[in-house]
């Protein structure tokens, strides 16, 4: 009888559910976003005012099609009047880099999980430091819209956020970022820097 008493809790632990995060997670989001409007802000683009310009947004990985209406929703912020029918020039900004990274310290004992006993032990933290950061690095190509030919090149710029999760003698936490800012302070190029 013990040993199915046991057997059940063990195997009730073993396959307890849990709700999984949406991917990208919601620090990824916004590390993205604010890395990118931190590399946006820093483009020279007055040249540009008063054009009709068209865009184009070319990135290796990631969610191209948001990536695409935030730089034309900041230029547009910035002055620039966007247009496709007959523009005057075309842009193509070329995100060489966009993504994030994560990297983790810790000074204690990991979570374990022992698969005989259908049971684990938690995680003992002295130290534990979780970094998460975000990097964007735009170029931009100024061409004439029917030859194709550069007229003019800017960058690389790069944008960057970070955010950073510590815990100390298990029970204190806490987080340090600056991806959490005003956001029309970003689109103007004000906030904090890279």
């Amino acid at each position: 009888m013990f040993c199915l008493v046991n057997f059940l809790l063990a195997s009730a632990c073993a396959s307890s559910n849990q709700v999984s995060p949406q991917e990208p997670s919601a620090t990824t989001q916004l590390l993205l976003v604010r890395s990118l409007d931190r590399a946006i802000a820093q483009l020279d683009i007055r040249r540009l005012a008063g054009r009709r310009v068209d865009v184009e947004l070319i990135v290796q990985a990631g969610n191209h099609d948001f990536a695409t209406e935030l730089v034309k929703k900041r230029l547009r912020e910035r002055g620039l009047q966007l247009s496709s029918d007959a523009p005057q020039v075309k842009l193509q900004v070329f995100a060489t880099v966009l993504g994030t990274d994560r990297g983790e310290t810790l000074i204690g004992i990991p979570a374990t999980y022992v698969p005989i006993f259908g049971v684990g032990s938690p995680e003992v933290s002295i130290f534990k430091w979780v970094r998460n950061r975000g990097l964007v690095e735009l170029e931009l190509d100024t061409l004439e819209p029917k030859s194709g030919e550069v007229i003019d090149r800017l960058g690389p710029v790069v944008g960057a956020a970070r955010r950073d999760d510590y815990t100390v003698l298990l029970f204190i936490t806490f987080t340090l970022t600056d991806a959490i800012a005003e956001p029309h302070a970003q689109s103007r190029g004000e906030g904090a820097p890279p």
